[in-house]
């Protein structure tokens, strides 16, 4: 590791300003991505610099291939070892390197200091979406899975754009983004109304400068890499997201928009299908800490009698209930007769990211930003019933 461990470390994870310092492992990927090669040891220092460095190059790399080393009592490093115990004695300690710890199986003893952290100063939320009054409703958590549905031309893709943006903004992620709907060019236009604040054509007198769109394109540039849709399986999409965590380093979000443009498994069912699809994307998340952005249009819907739409859930997503059963985190976009912007939350595996209900906000049509409401409709409704009990008599207790 020619730039050593990183200097500033929290909890085993680095700084973002030190992302730049592992460009060495994008330039060894070749041999990394071999398929022959079943093993790399991590012979970081013993130390929280040092196991910071280890995590970190297990994240871009992939843990299933990662071993470490155990040095023996009292050292710090590969050179202490030889300076106090000789060469054989570091040359056991890498023959005798163990897999880092896989999601599966664990003792207890590993958890304790998390335990203890937790004991002492609670679960602690995810980052901010930035708007304070989703923030009172949930946060997004780094290798957790969100769905996002709601009816055509409800503003769900608007929506994840923004809470790109604000993520991008206050916590430095960056994002892979496959958009099927959203051509490039015009999602960069798309994305800089929201960066600037102002509309990208003119509109009402209005326009951003070209200054402001270079600035903004800019930003752009440095938080967000596009994946090609044109090649649609998601085997592909989720290899090369793993491609742009190795690169970038700090890539901590993935959009796929929307489910309905992936090219299916013609061996298997629609149900299966989606099983297996949406298993290989949460296995990605929690094996890189991506926070994945699904979104996914429910099955047909037909307006009520007073022209309002339903408002679907998991359990309305074509396809399959696995919708509602794998993700971690569920949203829908609504928009009622006035055009007031709703967001539902149906879904939540924990409740320390997010509470079922929902919240309205504001939505401004010449920028495509979302914003807090300053009026009483600001507030989360925890009227919304448990979820899990939900039936076939959605629509009913919707309409009362």
């Amino acid at each position: 590791c020619p730039n050593g461990a990183p200097l500033m470390v929290s909890d085993r994870r680095i700084s973002p300003e030190d992302d730049n310092k592992f460009s060495y492992i994008w330039e060894a990927r070749k041999l990394l991505d071999k398929s022959s090669l079943k093993k790399v040891i991590l012979a970081t220092d013993n130390d929280q610099a040092g196991h910071a460095l280890a995590e970190e190059i297990a994240r871009r790399i992939g843990r299933a291939k990662c071993w470490g080393v155990t040095y023996p009592e009292g050292c710090k490093d590969a050179n202490d070892v030889i300076q106090r115990h000789g060469a054989q004695a570091l040359r056991d300690a890498v023959e005798k390197s163990h897999p880092l710890p896989l999601e599966g199986v664990y003792t207890a003893s590993s958890y304790i200091k998390e335990v203890q952290d937790i004991y002492n100063n609670g679960v602690g939320k995810g980052e901010s979406t930035g708007i304070a009054t989703l923030d009172d409703l949930f946060t997004i958590a780094e290798g957790q899975l969100t769905v996002v549905t709601g009816v055509p031309s409800s503003g769900k893709s608007e929506f994840v754009d923004q809470l790109m943006i604000n993520l991008a903004q206050k916590s430095h992620w960056q994002f892979a983004v496959c958009s099927f709907e959203n051509p490039v060019h015009f999602h960069l236009a798309k994305l800089s109304e929201k960066v600037v604040g102002k509309p990208f054509y003119e509109t009402d007198g209005q326009r951003m400068s070209n200054d402001e769109l270079i600035e903004a394109t800019d930003f752009i540039d440095k938080h967000f890499v596009f994946l090609d849709p044109q090649v649609n399986t998601i085997d592909s999409i989720l290899d090369r997201a793993k491609q742009a965590v190795m690169r970038l380093g700090n890539v901590r979000g993935l959009i796929i928009d929307p489910y309905n443009y992936l090219e299916k498994n013609l061996a298997s069912d629609e149900n299966q299908s989606i099983s297996s699809i949406l298993s290989k994307v949460t296995t990605f998340a929690r094996a890189h800490l991506v926070h994945v952005f699904f979104i996914a249009h429910p099955s047909k819907m037909y307006a009520r009698e007073d022209g309002s739409m339903p408002i679907p859930t998991g359990h309305h997503v074509s396809g399959s209930a696995s919708w509602w059963a794998k993700t971690d985190l569920g949203l829908t976009v609504h928009r009622g007769l006035n055009d007031e912007v709703e967001i539902h939350c149906w879904k939540s595996r924990f409740k320390w990211i997010a509470k079922l209900g929902a919240v309205s906000l504001a939505y401004d049509k010449l920028t495509g930003r979302y914003s807090d409401l300053t009026d009483m409709f600001s507030k989360v409704d925890t009227s919304v019933p448990n979820p899990t009990h939900w039936t076939d008599i959605d629509l009913e207790w919707q309409d009362k």
